[in-house]
């Protein structure tokens, strides 16, 4: 941007030239009104900010770095469920509706062991890094000792306290499943789950789940992951829903819970009329389903377009490793008439 052109948007905009700059470089320290009133008039003047001359200025690549890491070792692993795709999309979306108004270009990087980590020159491969699902303190620990540029780890990292993180909060997420049951009247639920001992993900939602039923003790039923264990949990489970001693079903997520529906049909018992449902993730599903699923979203666009204004504050600030920042994104009630 010439300081001619970036003059104009700023006249037209009502703000500084400073504050035009910032929007391009840290919108994150720009209210959205006068990020907008920016955007609006660049629009209108016709303007996109010349990045290539930009990191030439700044001695930079020019480029963020969105970098995933094989999960060779989790088995299972969700991301590698082919319904889970849709995740990466609204990542990706949540990353551009950032980048695409910086002073940058964003790459993707596949690193297939954590080896890769440490061997890469980073700073002639991009100004910045987002890892994507951190899930494992080894992966964290490699992140913090082998990447050279400002870094921020996403989604699931609340825990991993030595490094720049974006985090979702599985607790909380359980949690607000739990009181959205309560407060529909259901008191007798049970929990469907599995390897809570090995996914940190599965026991933080568990845990707030149980945290909203306080006064009870949820009964947690473990399984097989996806359709054929939410199936097989629900069929164990299906006298006591009969005779009303289980009133609802919480379930670990989206995926299981298509089992605990078929279950459910197969015994004619309907989600909403004979027994309450929630489940997790929120993913596209009721296009499909025979009835509008309740379920709590991980807001993935969201966490990932928080990671990037927190990589680009980080960016233009006097970096300093040791300093180490977090932000959580809360997950929200998506009701449906499964409840």
């Amino acid at each position: 941007m010439t300081k001619n052109n970036r003059d104009k948007v700023a006249e037209l905009a009502g703000v500084s030239s400073a504050t035009v700059s910032r929007v391009y470089n840290n919108p994150d320290k720009v209210s959205q009104p006068r990020k907008k009133a920016v955007l609006d008039a660049a629009k209108l003047l016709g303007y996109s900010p010349d990045k290539s001359a930009s990191a030439l200025r700044r001695k930079g690549t020019g480029q963020i770095s969105l970098v995933s890491i094989k999960k060779k070792k989790r088995t299972p692993y969700w991301g590698d469920f082919p319904t889970a795709k849709w995740f990466y999309t609204d990542v990706l979306n949540g990353i551009m509706d950032v980048v695409e108004d910086s002073m940058y270009r964003l790459n993707l990087k596949t690193l297939h062991s954590l080896d890769e980590i440490a061997s890469i020159n980073w700073k002639q491969d991009c100004d910045g890094a987002i890892f994507y699902d951190v899930v494992e303190q080894e992966e964290a620990a490699a992140v913090v000792a082998g990447c050279s540029v400002p870094a921020v780890i996403s989604h699931n990292t609340s825990v991993f306290t030595e490094c720049m993180r974006c985090s979702t909060n599985n607790y909380q997420g359980g949690e607000i499943a739990g009181r959205h049951l309560l407060d529909k009247g259901y008191e007798k639920p049970a929990y469907i789950s599995y390897l809570p001992e090995m996914i940190r993900s599965n026991k933080e939602r568990y845990d707030g789940f149980q945290g909203a039923f306080s006064h009870i003790e949820v009964p947690q039923i473990l399984g097989e992951p996806g359709k054929k264990g939410g199936y097989e949990a629900t069929k164990s489970l299906i006298s006591e829903i009969r005779t009303g001693r289980i009133d609802a079903l919480g379930v670990v997520n989206d995926l299981t819970a298509i089992g605990v529906i078929q279950c459910l049909q197969d015994e004619g018992l309907k989600p909403g009329r004979d027994i309450g449902l929630i489940a997790y993730d929120n993913m596209p599903l009721n296009y499909v389903l025979p009835f509008n699923l309740t379920s709590i979203d991980l807001r993935p666009d969201l966490l990932y377009r928080e990671a990037s204004c927190m990589l680009l504050d980080l960016m233009h600030s006097d970096y300093d490793s040791h300093k180490i920042v977090s932000r959580i994104v809360i997950p929200e009630l998506v009701e449906g008439d499964s409840v």
